[in-house]
């Protein structure tokens, strides 16, 4: 069976440094992604972020865009937010606290990696353990509900679309880590942190967006899948 959907993080994997305060995306990369919508593959662009830093040329490329660490889609010109009961009463004493975030969206609270005791704190002083999940990102604390993140996403986002065929994930951050685990077939860029290389079934020699190049000609050459599935 042919691969019908690529899941791609976007910072770190399909966008490189950052320009002027934006993630940079090569032509090159942007040229693969044009490519595989052409040859019939859906494309879905899965953040931590709340979809600020992503430029509208990218946007348009992906036929469902999943933020806030895939608790937020955009699709079909509507916006579906997932989350549980009792959700946005946590985030209200999160909020209230001293602790000043670096983000602050629709259902995730980011914030740097320096005050992860300070949170474990307030959520141990509250009783929010079981209900609270803080994932690590690079540089970033994303504090989302438990049981929601990319490989829930991912779930959502192949009913949306109606995906029967095979999905491909690359990511390059911890959490993305059950983003390639719920993918038939995950990627992991060369720049990718070593929990992720470790659940992938590819490893690229490529860091960032050339890396998703590389795998978009490997699929459009239709062997990929059969060498790398049971890895």
């Amino acid at each position: 069976m042919e691969v019908e959907l690529l899941a791609l993080d976007y910072h770190g994997t399909i966008s490189g440094r950052k320009s002027k305060g934006l993630w940079t995306v090569q032509p090159e990369v942007i040229e693969a992604l044009i490519n595989a919508r052409r040859a019939g593959i859906k494309i879905a662009i899965v953040t931590s972020g709340t979809g600020r830093t992503v430029p509208q040329e990218i946007r348009n490329l992906a036929h469902i865009l999943a933020f806030e660490n895939g608790s937020v889609f955009h699709y079909g010109g509507k916006i579906y937010v997932e989350k549980p009961d009792g959700w946005d009463n946590i985030r209200k004493i999160l909020l209230s606290s001293q602790l000043k975030p670096k983000a602050v969206g629709k259902v995730v609270i980011v914030y740097g990696t320096k005050v992860r005791g300070e949170l474990e704190e307030i959520l141990h002083t509250h009783g929010l353990f079981d209900y609270v999940c803080i994932v690590k990102n690079i540089n970033r604390l994303i504090v989302a509900p438990r049981g929601y993140g990319k490989g829930r996403a991912l779930k959502t986002i192949k009913k949306l679309l109606n995906i029967k065929g095979k999905t491909v994930a690359i990511g390059d951050g911890e959490n993305d880590y059950y983003l390639l685990r719920e993918a038939d077939l995950g990627v992991a860029p060369a720049n990718a942190v070593d929990e992720v290389k470790e659940v992938a079934n590819y490893v690229c020699d490529k860091p960032n967006g050339l890396c998703v190049k590389d795998v978009i000609e490997k699929i459009l050459k239709r062997n990929f899948l059969a060498k790398n599935m049971y890895h």
